[in-house]
């Protein structure tokens, strides 16, 4: 399956088992698992070009002991175009993307729940590969609803995860994914252009919620006017005609300690010009002691600086930290 938190559908990790592990499950069953998500996966994406629309999101992050904060995100989707706009505590971002630049407020790099809203919406599907394991597939009630719930293993590295999804019988839908330490709800979906959405999603980390969001579709009716919609003392930026990307240096990491289970914290920040971490903040998911460390770990961390037409920029970016079994 896609890893969570792919840096809000920007990473993707693929996770790969020996043959033997594959050949050992039941086909037939795998076959069924793989229907069920297909399906999934059709009624929530379009088979024709939609109409000019406007997503609104309204957001409630929670930190690990319980404060809440409230944010908004909005995406003005076009043919060729599309425009994020953002407001989460102090962070505020407007960037449109146009066919032949990107128009944009002055770059701040987004925390991670702007990430985690983004990748979040409007809905997160997936796929089963090579990792995969199917080990049983068994009816559920779920939010007053029949549904069916996929029960699979998945080799990463060293370690082993048990995971499940679940998909509305009538509707095909996803309403509950369950991967490892990673919990998300999709309710009361809705069909907007023939496609299905869910209006409410939560998501829980080891079993504390994380986020919770409800979101609609409009059509926009009228023109789009980007001069319009472009924020003040906007930047201007030019796609790349040569972009290298930042090259690793020096990545410390805790010493080993066996074969395992590991744990990794996923640590968000940015590469700068000097091809420093700026602004690391760990994805928090219950171990404190172990989150502070990775941000300690990850502000040592040495790249070659990004580069676009040879000049040094910056780029937001996403870091793993493997800890060694405790």
């Amino acid at each position: 399956m896609p890893r969570f938190f792919r840096a809000l559908r920007l990473f993707s990790v693929l996770m790969f088992a020996s043959a033997i592990h594959l050949r050992a499950q039941d086909m037939a069953l795998r076959v069924e698992a793989v229907r069920l998500l297909e399906r999934s996966n059709a009624v929530s994406r379009s088979t024709h070009i939609l109409p000019n629309r406007k997503l609104d999101v309204t957001f409630r992050a929670y930190t690990p002991d319980g404060v809440a904060k409230d944010g908004t995100y909005n995406v003005i989707y076009a043919i060729d175009s599309e425009r994020y706009e953002t407001h989460f505590g102090d962070y505020n971002a407007i960037s449109i993307h146009l066919p032949d630049k990107i128009v944009q407020s002055e770059f701040v790099p987004p925390p991670i729940e702007a990430l985690e809203v983004h990748w979040l919406t409007p809905l997160v599907n997936g796929r089963f590969d090579e990792s995969d394991t199917i080990t049983s597939i068994t009816p559920a009630t779920l939010f007053g609803r029949r549904a069916k719930c996929i029960q699979f293993e998945t080799v990463k590295g060293r370690s082993q995860q048990s995971n499940e999804i679940c998909l509305d019988e009538e509707l095909g839908a996803i309403v509950r994914w369950h991967l490892g330490e990673d919990l998300i709800e999709n309710t009361d979906y809705f069909s907007f252009e023939g496609v299905l959405f869910p209006a409410h999603m939560r998501h829980y980390v080891n079993g504390t919620l994380r986020m919770e969001l409800d979101q609609k579709f409009t059509i926009m009716e009228a023109p789009i006017d980007w001069a319009a919609l472009t924020p003040p003392n906007a930047r201007t930026i030019l796609p790349c005609t040569q972009y290298r990307r930042p090259i690793l240096q020096s990545a410390p990491q805790p010493p080993s300690a066996g074969p395992g289970p590991w744990y990794d914290v996923q640590v968000h920040g940015s590469i700068g010009s000097d091809g420093h971490v700026h602004n690391p903040t760990p994805m928090t998911a219950g171990k404190p002691d172990l989150e502070k460390q990775a941000v300690q770990i990850v502000s040592t961390w040495i790249y070659s600086p990004p580069t676009c037409d040879g000049k040094p920029t910056s780029v937001s970016a996403d870091f793993i930290v493997h800890f060694p079994p405790q």
